[in-house]
């Protein structure tokens, strides 16, 4: 039985709008909404997304090199280390995942669209979870320096700093949160919501998902820390300037008493 790759990559934050345009002037293309089916040769189709993400069905290297190359002026904010997930699939009577081979009976466009959302998704979530990870273990000492010496090794500025960077990794996963929710195809397309649902399923997203917002709640907490840090360091700059005023205006009075 003949098997063939299936595979999805995430070059990108996103493409730019003009790549619809570029992939309609050069390839033949269908579009569904934002998702565009490209065709090859013979069985070989590439599904775009938008949001910086290719599944590629069957394609074979010299043609996933060239496509690459020519989309990417497009691409905004590349990947140094693009994320892959590779699947095999094959002819079946019926639909079926089982380690990382899909077997199925429908050829459909539709049907591999459907397929594609998953794995895209997918891509996308593990460039979340790589985010937040690093983010957590780079700010892991900061509860550890509170907790044993009342305080964060940190000046005002290295504070101000961190509070960015974080606020930067939870407002982007937020900003892009909804591309984790069921996508708007399946409201056109709801009778192939079931093959979505099966590698949602296998894949684990969901639970991924929930543990993903468990550590943004943990950003969320360690940001909280770090702006009542920087208003306790402000608080005392003040106080010591209002101590230094009250010391002058005292050492001022003694001398004009004196004199």
């Amino acid at each position: 039985m003949e098997v063939k790759k299936l595979t999805a990559y995430l070059l990108c934050e996103k493409f730019n709008v003009s790549i619809y345009e570029a992939v309609d002037s050069r390839y033949k293309t269908t579009r569904y909404k934002d998702v565009v089916v490209i065709d090859l040769e013979d069985d070989e189709q590439i599904v775009l997304f938008r949001y910086g993400v290719i599944v590629c069905w069957n394609i074979k290297y010299e043609n996933l090199k060239f496509f690459q190359d020519f989309i990417h002026s497009h691409m905004i904010l590349e990947l140094e280390d693009m994320i892959i997930e590779e699947f095999i699939y094959q002819e079946g009577e019926a639909f079926k995942i089982q380690q990382d081979v899909l077997s199925f009976d429908d050829h459909s466009i539709l049907f591999r669209i459907a397929i594609a959302h998953t794995l895209a998704q997918n891509v996308k979530l593990e460039l979340f979870e790589k985010h937040i990870e690093q983010s957590i273990e780079e700010n892991a000492t900061i509860p550890n320096q509170l907790a044993l010496d009342g305080k964060i090794k940190l000046s005002k500025k290295e504070v101000a700093q961190k509070i960015g960077q974080l606020f930067l990794v939870k407002s982007k996963i937020n900003l892009h949160y909804d591309l984790l929710d069921t996508p708007d195809f399946f409201w056109e397309y709801s009778e192939y919501e079931i093959y979505y649902e099966k590698m949602t399923k296998y894949l684990d997203l969901r639970a991924r998902v929930e543990v993903l917002n468990k550590k943004v709640e943990v950003i969320q907490e360690i940001l909280d820390m770090l702006s009542n840090e920087q208003k306790h360091k402000y608080s005392s700059f003040l106080e010591w300037i209002i101590i230094i005023l009250i010391a002058f205006e005292i050492v001022m009075n003694i001398v004009d008493h004196i004199v």
